[in-house]
């Protein structure tokens, strides 16, 4: 078993990146402790991507850009989410993931701590049994926040730059970004200039936060809403065919027929996955509905 330096030390490594800023709608936790950046968060999966099989490669999981081909598996078919105030999965870690498992997910996005904690894990021993559980396959970090978005934006490409250094050429990363009919349309100014296209080149998946929950109420709303993220952030990235893994929920504040119009949406996009933020709280009503998606 690796101990718990070697996987901080992996955490702060092997990451996937979103730069965010103090806003409850760009990560979850809003039920608990509004307004807080998740850091750091990790990606989990349940089944081994498939990048290889026997008799020659299989282009399953693939995408092109610069240099080798790199897997986008991690991030492919349905997720959910686990924070650090999801209490019933940190008392119970491995029966949480067996759970996931039996309602078929295949990958975890697993907060283990945020921005005004004291270290990078609020709870070591959890996240220990999350990832002997669920065999973890990757991972990315959320900054802390900056105000001035010039400067988000100078520090946004560096850290890109040094993690994909970092991770190595072939490593699967993930672009977990806010909202993009905020950053775009509802408010320009929380982040001007965002750099979609240059994220682009160094990230082999951008993960939308769409979290209708906070911006529009019924199934109808949510399918609408969540189609205009995927079709703002297409329009930002025109002729890059980026792979989108779209961000649902928040899944407390959500209702069973939402959910089915989020499910709607995902599947007439052309994404590659989608998950719902948090595990737990998923209803019965939001498990039928997002079992669409398996």
């Amino acid at each position: 078993m690796r101990s718990m330096s070697v996987r901080a030390l992996a955490l702060l490594c092997l990451v996937g990146l979103a730069a965010c800023v103090r806003s409850p709608e760009v990560v979850g936790s809003a039920r608990r402790d509004p307004g807080s950046p998740d850091h750091p968060s990790s990606v989990i999966r349940l089944d081994p991507p498939v990048v290889e099989a026997a008799g020659g490669s299989s282009t399953e999981g693939v995408t092109s850009g610069p240099g080798a081909p790199r897997s986008t598996a991690p991030y492919e078919g349905f997720g959910t989410w686990i924070d650090i105030y999801d209490t019933a999965v940190w008392e119970h870690p491995v029966h949480a993931v067996d759970s996931m498992a039996a309602h078929g997910v295949r990958t975890i996005y697993l907060q283990t701590s945020n921005f005004n904690r004291n270290g990078p894990f609020v709870h070591p021993e959890g996240v220990e049994s999350i990832l002997d559980a669920a065999h973890r396959r990757g991972l990315d970090i959320e900054s802390s926040e900056v105000r001035r978005p010039g400067r988000r934006t100078t520090r946004l490409l560096r850290m890109s730059e040094v993690i994909r250094r970092t991770a190595g050429a072939d490593y699967p990363l993930g672009a977990i970004v806010a909202s993009p009919h905020r950053m775009v349309r509802t408010d320009p100014r929380f982040w001007p200039g965002f750099p979609w296209r240059r994220l682009a080149e160094t990230y082999d998946v951008f993960l939308p936060m769409t979290y209708y929950t906070y911006r529009v109420k019924g199934p109808r709303a949510a399918a609408r809403y969540t189609a205009q993220n995927v079709q703002i952030l297409r329009q930002e990235t025109l002729g890059l065919n980026v792979p989108i893994h779209v961000v649902g929920g928040i899944s407390f504040d959500a209702t069973g027929p939402e959910t089915q119009g989020f499910v709607h949406t995902v599947l007439e996009r052309d994404v590659i996955g989608a998950s719902y933020y948090t595990f737990s709280g998923i209803t019965l009503d939001q498990w039928k509905a997002l079992s669409a998606l398996l």
